[in-house]
């Protein structure tokens, strides 16, 4: 494969990164779904939307579209399984009745809890044969291509470079040394 792509001009060593970068995500991905979401009957959008109302407390469809880069199309349809199962409700503003933030229920809270645990004890066991140096090596290669990827997108005037920016609708996080307990900061402007 090598000598034949090769002798055609392709740069064979960027063509292996990208390749083993998303047959590795979409084995790692795969597997985490068939023995972590599957028992619980949860898709990765789900799972997805779930952690990230847990995270970051209830978001507006929109909002959830861009942290998650998809469309608010994708994140309904999602939201509308999770409902019908009673682990997300939706909650209307009061200020503006046309914006509908999305809760999760206690179940939906019970449930995520336990998922996410079954999630990462499977992270560990994917990378547990990586270093801690390798671990911390691969997600920086990683952060590094997917800003490569962005920016490109950017350049060439992608449609998706409209979604707004997902770190506009997070807010920081701030941990007490004392307690261990997370307390909000004001969202970035």
């Amino acid at each position: 494969m090598r000598a034949f792509l090769g002798a055609r001009g392709t740069d064979v060593g960027a063509q292996s990164a990208v390749f083993n970068l998303d047959q590795g995500a979409v084995d790692v991905i795969s597997t985490l779904e068939v023995l972590a979401l599957r028992p619980h009957d949860l898709s990765h959008a789900g799972f997805s939307v779930l952690m990230t109302v847990w995270i970051t407390g209830p978001r507006e469809t929109r909002e959830l579209a861009a942290v998650l880069r998809v469309t608010k199309g994708a994140v309904v349809g999602a939201v509308d399984t999770l409902e019908r199962r009673g682990l997300v409700a939706r909650e209307r503003s009061r200020e503006d009745r046309r914006l509908v933030s999305i809760k999760l229920t206690d179940e939906g809270t019970d449930l995520i809890i336990r998922v996410q645990k079954e999630w990462h004890d499977l992270e560990r066991e994917v990378t547990a044969d990586l270093t801690d140096h390798e671990r911390r090596t691969l997600a920086a290669l990683c952060r590094k291509v997917a800003h490569s990827a962005r920016t490109l997108r950017r350049a060439r005037g992608s449609p998706t470079t409209q979604l707004p920016d997902p770190a506009r609708f997070l807010k920081k996080a701030r941990i007490s040394p004392a307690t261990g307990e997370v307390r909000d900061a004001p969202a970035p402007r």
